[in-house]
Order: structure tokens, then sequence, then C-alpha cells
């Protein structure tokens, strides 16, 4: 009889427990996240991209439509807060924005990727993609 108690609560213990995770269940748990942004990118991740881009190039044309300047004068930048027509954040960027009124620069960077995607620009005008952790291969951005 003991042993039949003994044989029930070993079989309930090993039915009532959790299967263990298979060689391939674990393995698939060490590998990274993709890339948000890139060849295998998704329509969603897509659009939160170009709304940052279209960001980045409102951010410079408001700083580009500032108040006129002579050929004599240097161009005074304004803080972001004294930009009209710049639209909010997109979901899951964090926008860095710094001047001293001769220059201006600023980054938008992705919190939600893993490969740290950002674009970035400057009082040049030029809207750059990269991602740090692939070399850092920085291209001009393509605006849809």
């Amino acid at each position: 009889m003991v042993k039949q108690i003994a044989l029930a609560t070993l079989l309930f213990g090993v039915m009532g427990s959790p299967p263990a995770p298979s060689f391939a269940q674990g393995r698939a748990q060490l590998l990274p996240a993709p890339c948000l942004h890139g060849s295998s990118e998704q329509a969603n991740q897509r659009m939160r991209r170009e709304q940052a881009l279209k960001m980045a190039q409102q951010i410079n044309r408001a700083e580009l439509d500032g108040p006129a300047v002579l050929p004599s004068q240097r161009r005074a930048y304004r803080p972001l807060a004294q930009l009209p027509t710049v639209p909010p954040v997109p979901a899951g960027f964090r926008l860095q924005f710094y001047t001293d009124g001769a220059t201006y620069t600023f980054s938008l960077k992705d919190t939600r990727d893993r490969c740290e995607f950002a674009i970035f620009s400057d009082q040049d005008q030029g809207i750059y993609q990269a991602t740090p952790r692939t070399g850092v291969q920085i291209v001009p951005a393509e605006i849809p």
C-alpha cells in the first residue's frame, strides 16, 4: 500500500509540474530580438520611423524659417519650445535638442529598438539615420 501511495504521489507530481523546456525553446529564448528598422521592418515600425523623419524635417524647416537675417548677420537658432510647427515626438522615440543660438543639433532615438536606431541633424539641414551596433554606417535619410 505504501508503494502504491508513493507511486501515485510521484506520478501526480510529474504530471502536475510544467513541462521542462526543450533545447529548441531554450535556444529561442537566448536569441536577441531583431532590429525594428532595416530590411525586415514591419509596417507599424516603418510608420513610426517615417513620423520621426517628418519631425526632423519640420525642426529643420522651422529653424530655417526663423527671423530673417541680413547677409552680414549670423542666423540665430531658436530653442525647441519656440518652434511653432514641430509635431509631437512619435511614440517610442526620445528627442534630444540643443542650441546655443549660433548652431543647433538634435537626435531622435528609438527607445523600443534594441539596435538603438537614431535620426539626427543640425543647422546644416542634412538628416541622417544610423544604428551604432552595426558598425555605424551613416547614410543620408530617404524621406518618403
